[in-house]
């Protein structure tokens, strides 16, 4: 859709939509492909830090640049040029509209297919897999959640806040982070969007252990982890299709647990790393019911050996220079994948649709209903200007006919033996409307719709000014789509 001169113009349907989710997910999974085959050089050139920063950039673009990009793309794929280029007279005098140019074809332009019904389920499956894939682990984790602050510790342990408020300045986290102590827990963890909430084992006494894992913890709350695991959460339920966005979200917990290792032994004697291992390998025999939340602690049986390998590995200096490169070449990657996909997936579309309905008005006028063309000369009343140009192409219309008045497509000259072929519907099998032309002398030509459609074809029987228009003749409003051709 776009506006023009404070007009709303509705050129998407359905099926823009469907085509634009579907892109996006081949557009994501480029880019989790791309990782998934460059996270060995990745981890080679980069810390884990930087790969965890870098995948929270690429997660931003997912989530907002990347459709809004893909469908810039795929939009102007279609519709390519706006403008006030052209005048028409209309009841109320000349007034400028924007001329419709196009490209390539869709279904939503070529088609009286956009808003099929099959587009309008496929929209509501998504919709409700979203609510069920997003709302069982939501309340499976509300469930644990609400089970540990039951039986969270009455009285806190004033030596374990104090290491957590030291830290919290060591680390430079200027907002206070919740401690909730538990007997239930045999692993800490960290959740929540905006406040963090640190949920820690009540039974962990020993001094340099709590040290060890809360500054782990705390460093997730300086990397604004938990909110960002919950985007990706978030992502994940949005396509809860698409597997390679749920691989991706494994990767990124992954790095991060990584990352704050890295981190934390950064300035630990080698007996503290031998003892942070323990630690690690110990949190294999977590508790059950923590387990069906695993998305909480990221302590994943599986990522356990990969953390202890990393651990192992020999620190390397990288230069600032080699980071930054290889983080442009990423993220330049970014734009470039959805651009070229974007642009494929229209140039498909159009090669798809031009051969399926190779004649698609000619079907339509082959087919269309017996409609008796009346004649009248009657004013159209208080007329509206829906501002479109027909082209070679045609035009989509897309109109709420709300009052007695006429809505305008289009006041043109017409030639002899030029045709106008209407193939236009509306929401309902009961909606009334007529559509037709009325010349220079007042004759008016029209045909009512039957059952809610009309496929007809007007043969202009003279050179003349012609108002090509649509009319409501039922009481209430009546929504009309559909598309206008010049032959």
């Amino acid at each position: 859709m776009i506006f023009y001169e404070g007009q709303l113009m509705v050129l998407w349907r359905f099926s823009d939509l469907i085509l634009l989710l579907f892109t996006g997910v081949l557009i994501q999974n480029i880019l989790f492909l791309l990782f998934a085959a460059g996270h060995r050089f990745l981890e080679k050139k980069l810390s884990m830090c930087d790969i965890r920063r870098l995948m929270k950039l690429v997660l931003w673009y997912a989530l907002i640049l990347l459709p809004a990009v893909a469908g810039i793309v795929m939009f102007k794929a279609t519709y390519t040029k706006f403008g006030p280029v052209s005048k028409w007279i209309g009841k109320g005098g000349e007034s400028e509209h924007p001329l419709i140019y196009m490209n390539l074809e869709s279904f939503s332009s070529r088609t009286a297919y956009g808003n099929h019904w099959i587009f309008l389920v496929i929209l509501c499956v998504w919709i409700v897999g979203i609510l069920v894939k997003g709302m069982a682990p939501s309340l499976r984790t509300r469930r644990v959640l609400k089970k540990l602050k039951r039986t969270k510790v009455a009285q806190p342990d004033l030596a374990l806040l104090g290491i957590v408020r030291r830290l919290e300045k060591e680390l430079g986290i200027k907002k206070e982070v919740e401690m909730i102590e538990s007997p239930l827990l045999s692993v800490p963890f960290v959740t929540g969007w905006f406040r963090s909430r640190l949920y820690f084992p009540s039974q962990i006494r020993d001094e340099v252990e709590r040290e060890l894992l809360l500054c782990h913890e705390l460093t997730h709350c300086r990397c604004w982890d938990g909110f960002y695991r919950r985007l990706l959460f978030l992502l994940g339920d949005l396509y809860w299709f698409n597997p390679f966005m749920h691989l991706f979200a494994n990767y990124f917990v992954e790095v991060s647990e990584m990352a704050c290792d890295e981190e934390v032994l950064e300035k630990c004697s080698s007996q503290e790393k031998k003892l942070y291992a323990k630690l690690l390998v110990s949190f294999e025999t977590g508790e059950d019911f923590l387990r069906s939340a695993a998305a909480l602690t990221g302590h994943a049986e599986s990522g356990l050996e990969r953390r202890l390998k990393n651990m192992k590995k020999k620190e390397t200096k990288r230069s600032r220079r080699s980071v930054m490169l290889v983080t442009a070449v990423v993220l330049s990657m970014c734009p470039l994948a959805t651009v070229s996909a974007a642009s494929g997936v229209s140039v498909l579309q159009d090669r798809i649709i031009k051969m399926t309905f190779p004649n698609f008005e000619e079907e339509m006028n082959g087919i269309q209903n017996t409609l008796t063309e009346e004649v009248d000369y009657e004013d159209l009343g208080e007329t509206r200007e829906l501002g479109i140009h027909l082209g070679a192409r045609g035009a989509s219309i897309d109109t709420t006919l709300n009052g007695t008045g006429a809505v305008v497509v289009e006041t043109r000259a017409l030639k002899k033996g030029d045709e106008i072929l209407f193939t236009v519907w509306g929401d309902k099998t009961t909606d009334k409307f007529r559509v037709g032309w009325k010349d220079s002398s007042g004759k008016t030509i029209s045909v009512t719709s039957t059952d809610g459609e009309i496929f007809h074809t007007f043969t202009i029987p003279k050179d003349d000014t012609y108002i090509l228009f649509i009319q409501r003749t039922s009481s209430g409003t009546v929504h009309v789509t559909g598309r206008v051709s010049l032959k």
